[in-house]
């Protein structure tokens, strides 16, 4: 890469990171708005979030290993 696209790409790449974790807090100050509250659709609470990852993600495998 020459030195001015190593800079653009340098730029993009903060500007992205800025915004994703600017998101991020946004998620986490309705969290702490909203308090202790069920799944709701539509919500972007980060604890909403992450209980709907859970949801999706589905149940562990069973362990098969001894130790």
């Amino acid at each position: 890469m020459t030195p001015d696209l190593k800079t653009q790409h340098n730029v993009r790449a903060a500007a992205d990171w800025r915004m994703i974790v600017e998101m991020i807090d946004a998620a986490m100050q309705l969290a702490l708005e909203k308090g202790p509250h069920e799944v709701t659709p539509g919500c972007n609470c980060i604890s909403c979030v992450n209980r709907r990852k859970r949801i999706l993600a589905g149940p562990t495998a069973p362990w098969r290993h001894r130790l």
